[in-house]
């Protein structure tokens, strides 16, 4: 891993701050992240594994998900560009991670250490603040996807997915998307198909 450029960094920065407003002060105190390439297949996150880190997706896109048992994995989020990614439950806990977190295609990610956001939050009320608005965005997009799981049916979740993420077809595999909406590939194919 190697730093940040300075385009990334204050694009990151400009990222953040439009989730909440950071004065000159407040972006000062932010570290530069690192620069980390994923290639395909390569793991943010392992199961079992202690969270340590948050990401920035500039490039590519991350899955996350749970393997259960059987060996079956359940997609329970995408990561592309412009999105925050890593668990944050395991963070907070900081208990052995129950979720998988793995680059798609080739990915670059800027990583900055979880205790750096901690600091940030002790620092200064923007970080405060910020971190309380991403905090709100999660739990709103975790309420999105309960109501989407339990009152619509798969074609509008499907679709809600597609408006979520245009790029989703182009990043992540049928399988995948199929295991998100919470239908088999079959029936995604019929789906697609359908509303062509």
């Amino acid at each position: 891993m190697q730093p940040a450029s300075d385009a990334e960094w204050f694009s990151l920065l400009d990222q953040l701050a439009a989730i909440s407003p950071l004065t000159l002060a407040e972006r000062a105190l932010f570290p530069r992240p690192l620069r980390r390439e994923l290639p395909a297949g390569a793991a943010l996150l392992r199961a079992g594994e202690r969270a340590t880190q948050t990401a920035f997706v500039t490039e590519g896109g991350l899955r996350e998900y749970y393997l259960l048992p059987d060996g079956t994995e359940r997609a329970k989020s995408f990561n592309l560009p412009g999105e925050l990614a890593g668990s944050l439950a395991d963070l907070l806990t900081g208990a052995p991670s129950r979720t998988w977190v793995v680059a798609e295609v080739p990915t670059v990610l800027l990583v900055t250490p979880w205790p750096t956001y901690i600091a940030l939050h002790e620092q200064s009320m923007g970080w405060q603040r910020l971190g309380r608005r991403v905090a709100e965005n999660l739990y709103l997009r975790k309420v999105e996807r309960e109501y989407e799981l339990l009152a619509l049916d798969a074609e509008a979740r499907y679709r809600r997915a597609l408006a979520r993420w245009p790029t989703l077809e182009q990043v992540f595999l049928q399988r995948h998307i199929a295991s998100y909406l919470g239908v088999t590939p079959v029936h995604l194919s019929r789906l697609r198909k359908a509303m062509r």
